[in-house]
């Protein structure tokens, strides 16, 4: 086994055809991604994980398959191709909240540092063991841009309880279940002189993996160190939910943040946020300007911290508080006491978002007292569809939603993914 680093940059398209009843077909490009290939727009460059060249043991069975069936992957107890603690120390850290956030909403879980940390500690690293068509996603503008992408055997991805790849490992990238059909793979590859290396792709053996019917507890998987023989794969039983045990914390640097993005950094590191507005002309209405005690301090863990936000207040407007991500009875009495009243809607939702708010209109600002603030809500959902195609499968790990991002439906569209993580929940409503 060969491992390769390679952050060169390569361009490779597939025409994925697709018709509709009573309409003629149209073709969609879909990108390639070579083993050792580190995809422009990744989410993390700095050496995250090894892909390797499988020379032996690929599967030959292409199409559809179920996360649980044996020889999709490649592994062993003693593989070593993604590093998940530098993964969580680029999510978890309060510069990289923005992508941290667009992570979570492309896997469809909750952005809050623990959820991340269970999110992450219910996957496995593995090796795919056969070409493999994923929706794939980069990072730009500060959104999870999606694409549809055919994977070559011997990238190494992490999957979750039900065997769905949810993380390329060399570049962080959250990945879901595709919506397109794996026989209607034409790869066309592009811009070798960036790095592009060309590899023959069989249509019959292109795999697309969906969930298993229920969680696992182990997956048959080729020995990488035998690849004729097949051995059972261990999953995480009992996720770490905690991460480390911490007394004290730093405060981090927001200045330059939205208001909503400076919140989620403060309380994602266990600090109990007090806004005030300050009038400081430099920094644009609405950013924050600095903290309370200021960003480097050491303070202990749920001190309250105050979070300066540029924009006089105006008399007789009342500050929304940012309650997403608590609970609904919480986030209401919240908004109570702040003299403005709340407008609660449901949504389907995976099992750890039930009971919690998903979204909030307007998510900050200033308005004027007894004004509505809209509230949305997750609940369970008891139906699936699509068997988890085109944004994930249906059962979820702390933070699956059926309903992608960017207004997907139908096992969601752009971003959506059932599977989460807290150590896959049995219901979930995303997710790679």
């Amino acid at each position: 086994m060969v491992t390769h680093r390679s952050a060169g940059a390569f361009i490779a398209f597939a025409l994925v055809l697709g018709c509709m009843s009573g309409l003629a077909c149209a073709a969609r490009a879909v990108a390639g991604e070579a083993a050792g290939y580190v995809a422009e727009n990744a989410f993390f460059t700095g050496g995250l994980g090894d892909d390797a060249e499988l020379r032996k043991g690929r599967t030959e069975k292409g199409g559809s398959r179920k996360g649980d069936e044996p020889g999709l992957y490649g592994g062993s107890r003693d593989l070593d191709v993604c590093d998940t603690q530098l993964l969580l120390e680029f999510l978890l850290n309060a510069a990289n909240v923005r992508k941290k956030t667009a992570w979570a909403k492309a896997l469809g879980i909750s952005a809050r540092n623990k959820k991340v940390r269970q999110f992450v500690g219910s996957l496995t690293e593995v090796l795919l063991a056969g070409d493999t068509l994923v929706a794939n996603h980069g990072y730009r503008k500060g959104r999870a841009n999606r694409y549809d992408a055919v994977l070559e055997a011997g990238t190494a991805v992490l999957v979750d309880l039900f065997g769905v790849p949810r993380v390329k490992c060399n570049c962080g990238n959250p990945l879901a279940v595709s919506g397109q059909d794996p026989g209607d793979v034409d790869v066309e590859f592009k811009n070798r002189d960036k790095g592009n290396r060309k590899w023959h792709v069989r249509k019959d053996r292109v795999v697309r993996v969906e969930k298993a019917d229920e969680k696992q507890k182990s997956l048959v998987v080729v020995d990488v160190d035998d690849p004729d023989q097949q051995i059972p794969l261990p999953l995480p039983t009992d996720p770490d939910t905690k991460g480390p045990d911490k007394k004290s914390v730093t405060v981090p640097a927001v200045r330059g943040m939205t208001e909503s993005e400076a919140t989620e950094a403060l309380t994602g590191l266990g600090l109990t946020v007090e806004t005030e507005r300050v009038d400081v002309p430099e920094v644009g209405t609405g950013l924050a300007t600095g903290t309370d005690p200021a960003d480097g301090t050491t303070v202990p863990a749920g001190s309250t911290v105050t979070l300066m936000v540029s924009g006089t207040a105006t008399e007789g407007l009342v500050d929304v508080p940012s309650v997403i991500g608590m609970p609904q009875e919480e986030a209401e009495q919240l908004i109570y006491e702040a003299g403005l009243q709340p407008a609660v809607a449901l949504q389907g939702a995976s099992a750890d978002q039930v009971g919690l708010v998903i979204d909030q209109d307007p998510e900050g600002g200033q308005v004027e007292p007894g004004s509505t603030v809209s509230l949305t809500v997750g609940e369970e959902t008891t139906t699936t569809t699509d068997g988890g195609v085109d944004g994930g499968t249906d059962e979820g790990a702390d933070g699956g939603t059926d309903a992608g991002a960017d207004g997907g439906a139908d096992a969601g569209t752009d971003a959506g993914t059932d599977a989460g993580a807290d150590a896959g929940t049995d219901t979930g409503a995303a997710v790679p």
